[in-house]
């Protein structure tokens, strides 16, 4: 199977409520569509995840609105850090289910800069859940063959494409009127993101 019939198989899988497995820019994501309940749950139950809230990924700006409910200063550092290995945190949107964050009022957003995913949400029209394909505690998986066996035979699909990029997860900020602050620090360095932020 070529991976553009990897990417119309799994567009598929994600339009009828299946869980796949995926690259990212940073580490293997596991994800489903975020707006499906019962999706999202075989997504905790694969990870043997307890109830914590869980990133969702986007392919454009135009999509964010339908998880999030973004503040002016949060746009602004979506468009000095997207597409890239940084999540940012934000007022999450009425209409996303409570399942995914875990019943917090935020979300953790990113446009990341890879094809397979952004390939998948255009031709989806939906984002991904974007939680790390491992299962909960073990550590982040930067090749297919990392991922635990149990996660792999209990997806619908798997898309393996080598070596992730960043080979870190993507580092997490929270953005305030008066600057922002770093949640934790993955792929993209703390110095990095206040320079950006800052330019």
């Amino acid at each position: 199977m070529t991976i553009f019939e990897k990417i119309v198989s799994a567009v598929k899988v994600v339009l009828t409520g299946g869980v796949i497995v995926y690259p990212t820019d940073t580490v293997y994501g596991i994800g489903c569509d975020p707006f499906n309940v019962e999706a999202v749950k075989r997504v905790y139950e694969i990870k043997k995840r307890e109830r914590k809230p869980m990133p969702v990924l986007l392919p454009s700006l135009d999509m964010l609105y339908s998880v999030a409910d973004p503040t002016p200063e949060e746009i602004e550092a979506a468009l000095r850090l997207w597409p890239g290995p940084v999540t940012i945190l934000m007022r999450k949107n009425p209409n996303l289910p409570d399942i995914v964050t875990a019943g917090e009022p935020s979300v953790g957003v990113r446009i990341p800069a890879h094809m397979i995913p952004l390939s998948i949400m255009e031709k989806a029209g939906k984002p991904l859940v974007g939680t790390s394909a491992n299962i909960s505690g073990q550590p982040s998986a930067t090749e297919v063959k990392h991922i635990d066996e149990s996660v792999l035979t209990k997806v619908d699909i798997v898309i393996d494409q080598g070596a992730t990029f960043h080979k870190l997860p993507s580092t997490v900020v929270r953005v305030k009127r008066d600057g922002f602050e770093v949640v934790r620090e993955g792929a993209m360095t703390a110095e990095e993101v206040a320079r950006r932020l800052k330019a």
